[in-house]
């Protein structure tokens, strides 16, 4: 057991990056102060940090996962109040990137801190040991860098910088500590110049400048070939530019150059000149509105236009016309088959992502063991800190490890001796039956889980724990008499297979398990039901199979909480609809702090009728019971408007506000940590003696109820939150919730209310509206408000 334990955090610096780290501690639980410089006025001396507070709740993202725990940051000032940091457990500096500032404040720091006290700087690229190395051996041995991504809440990569004086202790508390309490993925680097990401990072990006600078790709085209195509983010390289603010990148570039002599590429970050030129006059990316990309109100609604590089104005972007791309996209599915598949085309596209992947690929190579030691460190770093789907060696398995090398050394490129003695040992990729290459030791290493202890289905695969699967799930041994269950469709949708596949699993697990946990590695847990399959039924005209699958649908989400074992759920990301309804039926759930949640059908033109109205309801009127003399009509208000606003959650934290996740519903910050969770509650109520719950019956307002709604739709309506056919639909979400026929309040079982859900849906199923609805949603991703 560890001698710290941090509670009391003190964070020093209030600016964008301090700000929202002291929210996302909030996000953690944990009690936080945030101080500033002093204000001028002697009335409100803690107005800087104050306003930063306030500013919290306006931003968007939102860095708080409810707008309102903003009071729970205290404000203050360096003058007045840095003796807080004598109750602290851990203190984070995060003021200006000046060494001699940093310094002073770790002086000031120490004349207050206790023994034990944690300290760490926030600095992108500023040596760690220079920062700290005037202060006492004791400081010294609680001090280290935590260099965290804007922003901190989202960005998963959280970079640890030990000095040669940092506690082993401490280093190891900081990693457990920051992964599990504040959900971050760890990567340990060495105190070398802008550590791993942004070393690569931003090397990266300066590669790839000049061909757009000189002419021989628009910014458009270098996106498309350096996003998902590829295996890059979703921002691809001059929208992620943009993002991170060009003034930051040519500081970090300007940084760079004088601080790695020895780096046999530092000219790459002498940037051309046209985009220091561009960062002079303003063009700073997101932050002042105009960067590579500029938003542009045209004739035609808002665009996006683009930079010029020779007259660096802005122009409407044109089309890209690769034919190896469209080539591409129609053969492959996955990133790196078509990286392989472009790299290896013999006309301009091919020459570019060689090109580029050469420098990369070369260059993360040879930075081992420079920064690190570590292969999946640097992969890690790009995937958390940069959202990259590839990492330069996966992408360097992608390619062929050997094919390409060939093809370097035939192009007089200078290979790493460590490259070639890995494939002189036989070994043609760093990844490899759940291992990864060392290029330090020349040994394979296994590849060190994402956060410790966590379980995933790749791990699972690994370890042959597969018990029976097919292409839309699979079911696997978590050990401890607990099964996975895992969705395998697109986008995780429930399809018919699915489904069907869930009560397949189920008996499987009633024979040779104790529990089910339900659950995957995807970001996103489910956009619910497959729409594509009930649109083709429906254009076939086979309204029975239609009914079939509703019916099914029902039965298999609702069947979860009467299973005789225990369901967990382990959700993230986006959870729509159906997925919405097989979650709030499991008999716990273990979340993701980043659940996006939402009973989303009327969007599609339907009512949520896997048990999801039915939940909603239920959830409202327990309230009801546990306050005494409460008034049923709030609550039925809330679940009703719930339903026909289709509200997402953007938190898990919100969605227990919303009655998607009950109060005793468990929220985990870090991802990776999700399945171990669910699998150590499965494991809990299976222990206990588990027995399902008994079907409940629930008391319904009827037409009294139904009227209080119908005032609320009118009103719904006439402030343009309903469309004509949403007032359809939304009546029917009310006559579920309020009992159908029934004239007086009364209480109605659970298998009554499932019973007039199936009848409001297949009603919608027949609604030309619906399907035009359907078909809108599956041409265009957006719903269509008729």
């Amino acid at each position: 057991m560890h001698k710290y334990n941090i509670q009391n955090v003190v964070i020093l610096g209030a600016g964008v990056m301090g700000s929202q780290i002291a929210a996302h501690c909030i996000n953690a639980g944990l009690k936080v102060k945030l101080l500033d410089l002093k204000s001028d006025d002697p009335d409100l001396p803690n107005k800087t940090a104050e306003e930063a507070i306030q500013k919290l709740q306006k931003m968007n993202p939102a860095p708080l996962a409810i707008s309102d725990w903003a009071d729970r940051i205290t404000p203050g000032n360096f003058e007045d109040n840095l003796e807080w940091i004598s109750e602290a457990d851990w203190v984070c500096e995060v003021i200006v990137e000046r060494m001699d500032i940093k310094k002073e404040m770790m002086s000031n720091i120490e004349n207050v801190r206790k023994s034990d006290t944690i300290v760490s700087s926030n600095t992108s690229g500023l040596p760690i040991s220079k920062i700290g190395e005037d202060c006492s051996e004791d400081f010294r041995n609680h001090f280290l860098g935590t260099h965290f991504f804007n922003p901190p809440r989202y960005m998963k990569l959280l970079e640890i910088i030990p000095t040669n004086d940092t506690s082993g202790e401490v280093v190891e508390y900081m990693t457990g500590f920051c992964e599990k309490i504040l959900g971050k993925g760890i990567v340990q680097c060495k105190d070398t110049p802008n550590f791993i990401a942004n070393r690569i990072g931003v090397f990266s990006m300066a590669s790839i400048m000049p061909w757009f600078f000189d002419g021989k790709f628009r910014i458009e085209e270098i996106d498309e070939l350096t996003g998902t195509l590829t295996g890059y983010s979703k921002a691809a390289t001059f929208r992620t530019a943009d993002m991170a603010g060009l003034d930051v990148l040519n500081h970090v570039a300007e940084n760079l150059l004088p601080a790695v002599p020895n780096d046999e590429r530092r000219e790459i970050f002498e940037l051309p000149e046209s985009f220091k030129k561009m960062v002079e006059e303003g063009a700073h990316g997101n932050k002042t509105g105009k960067g590579f990309y500029k938003k542009t109100k045209t004739e035609n609604g808002t665009e996006y236009h683009v930079i010029n590089p020779d007259s660096l104005e802005y122009e409407p972007q044109e089309e890209t016309t690769f034919d190896s791309v469209k080539e591409a996209k129609k053969k492959y599915k996955t990133s790196e088959e078509r990286l392989n598949y472009l790299v290896n085309q013999d006309d301009e596209v091919g020459k570019f992502l060689w090109e580029i992947h050469c420098d990369l690929l070369l260059y993360a190579a040879n930075r081992i063991p420079e920064i690190t030691e570590s292969v999946e460190s640097i992969d890690r770093a790009m995937q958390w800190g940069f959202n990259w789907e590839l990492g330069p060696f996966q992408r360097w398995d992608a390619i062929g490890v050997r094919e390409s090398v060939k093809r370097m050394i035939s192009e007089g490129r200078d290979v790493p001796d460590s490259i070639q003695t890995m494939l002189d040992n036989g070994r043609d990729s760093f990844y490899e039956n759940g291992t990864v290459y060392n290029l330090v030791s020349g040994e394979a290493e296994s590849i060190p889980p994402p956060a410790k202890d966590a379980i995933t289905v790749n791990i699972l695969k690994n370890q042959n724990k597969e018990i029976w699967g097919n292409k839309s799930a699979g079911l696997y041994d978590m050990g401890d008499g607990i099964a996975l269950f895992e969705f395998r469709t697109k986008q995780q949708t429930l399809g018919f297979e699915l489904v069907q596949s869930v009560e397949k699993a189920c008996e499987i697990v009633k024979e040779k398990f104790e529990g089910l946990v339900i659950g995957h590695d995807n970001e996103n847990f489910s956009y619910g039901a497959n729409l594509a399959e009930a649109g083709q039924a429906l254009k076939d005209g086979d309204f029975a199979r239609v009914k079939e699958a509703v019916e099914n649908f029902q039965r298999v989400a609702v069947g979860l909480r009467y299973q005789p074992f225990p369901v967990v759920a382990a959700v993230s990301g986006r959870t729509f609809g159906g997925g919405v309804e097989f979650m709030m039926h499991c008999d716990k759930v273990v979340a993701h702090h980043e659940l996006y949640a939402g009973l989303v059908e009327l969007g599609v033109g339907l009512i949520p009728a896997g048990g999801g109205t039915k939940e909603l309801l239920l959830r409202a009127m327990e309230k009801v019971q546990e306050s005494e003399d409460a008034d049923p009509l709030p609550y039925l208000k809330h679940a009703f408007k719930t339903i026909g606003l289709a509200k997402v959650s953007d938190s898990a934290q919100k969605a227990k506000v919303l009655g998607y996740l009950r109060s005793s519903d468990a929220i985990v910050m870090n991802r990776d940590l999700i399945l171990k969770t669910a699998k150590n509650h499965a494991k809990v109520l299976a222990d206990q003696g588990y027995c399902p719950p008994v079907e409940p019956k629930v008391k319904l307002l009827g037409k009294t109820g139904f009227s209080v709604l119908n005032i609320m739709l009118y009103i719904m309506n006439e402030g343009n939150f309903a469309t004509e056919y949403d007032k359809v639909l939304t009546r029917k979400v009310a006559n579920v919730l309020t009992g159908g026929d029934i004239s007086e309040a009364q209480k109605v079982s659970e298998s009554a209310i499932l019973n007039l859900e199936r009848e409001a849906i297949l009603d919608c199923f027949q609604d030309e509206r619906t399907h035009k609805r359907m078909e809108h949603m599956l041409k265009t991703g957006k719903p269509l408000r008729n």
